[in-house]
């Protein structure tokens, strides 16, 4: 019998290699001229409230459609593509033109697919943007994905992580925040929050700026809760206090919110809604870069 079970083996081990050498691996790609295409993300941050209304269903690019089968495509306070921070659409360098398709009833148990967003940008090639929708009137903000940098490796218990901020924050009028607005991390030590990276203005992008984490539990990648907040600056470069914000009661506040970050990695923040909404809160969205 262990003949038998010697040659079935041997002939399951033929017919295996024999069916490997007929399949042809092939993957789904095309190969993209850098020096004619950009890469973009859409971001979607107008200061509206959340929920299907307002929700983009199609977008298109140049004419090129992209959607997902009738189902939501670009929620509120999000990106896309969606499903990693580093995918983008590859796109004809120069003129780029963006539609947003919402959804509204045909009155017969279907729907339409109406354009409410058609604007044109410029993107230069080579580089990669997320353009930034915060209008449904007004042209997106091109903002660069640079590089974050590189640091030493952790070293035991103390490194850091990266963090760069977006400020598309909301007056209470309805219009872009006027004043600068500085990011803040509190001091492990002294509990103070101290500004890091510089103030900057409606539409714009900090530089990178590094962000000490102690490492709590010892056998980790390494990770620590970080206390954070936005700053009010004046024109002339003055911190003049937190950022005073509506809260969800209605009451006024000081902003501050918190963060578990994690040694070697890179975050994108991005403060968008109304200072002045109770329902459109100014809030900090974070994607992680790297």
């Amino acid at each position: 019998m262990k003949y038998f079970k010697y040659i079935a083996l041997l002939l399951l081990v033929a017919v295996t290699m024999s069916s490997c050498d007929k399949k042809d691996v092939s993957y789904m790609v095309e190969p993209v001229d850098e020096s004619a295409k950009a890469y973009v993300q859409v971001g979607y941050y107008a200061p509206v409230t959340a929920g299907a209304a307002n929700y983009m269903y199609f977008i298109d690019l140049n004419g090129i459609e992209y959607g997902n089968a009738g189902a939501t495509f670009l929620a509120t306070f999000n990106t896309v593509p969606s499903g990693g921070t580093n995918r983008y659409y590859a796109v004809d360098a120069g003129t780029l033109n963006l539609k947003l398709h919402k959804r509204e009833s045909d009155g017969n148990g279907g729907y339409n697919y109406p354009v409410v967003y058609d604007q044109n940008v410029t993107v230069e090639a080579g580089k990669r943007y997320v353009l930034y929708v915060h209008d449904l009137d007004k042209a997106p903000i091109p903002i660069e994905m640079s590089s974050a940098p590189e640091f030493g490796r952790a070293l035991d218990t103390d490194s850091l992580c990266r963090v760069q901020f977006v400020n598309l924050l909301y007056e209470a009028d309805g219009t872009p925040y006027t004043g600068l607005v500085q990011y803040g991390v509190q001091n492990l030590d002294t509990k103070e929050y101290e500004p890091v990276g510089e103030p900057i203005g409606f539409g714009e992008v900090t530089s990178w700026f590094p962000v000490k984490i102690r490492k709590t539990v010892y056998n980790s990648s390494g990770y620590q809760r970080r206390e954070v907040c936005l700053f009010a600056v004046d024109n002339n470069g003055n911190v003049t206090g937190m950022l005073p914000y509506t809260k969800s009661n209605g009451s006024m506040g000081e902003f501050t919110d918190y963060w578990t970050w994690y040694i070697g990695r890179a975050y994108r923040q991005i403060a968008a809604g109304n200072c002045g909404s109770k329902s459109i809160r100014c809030t900090l969205y974070q994607f992680v870069i790297e």
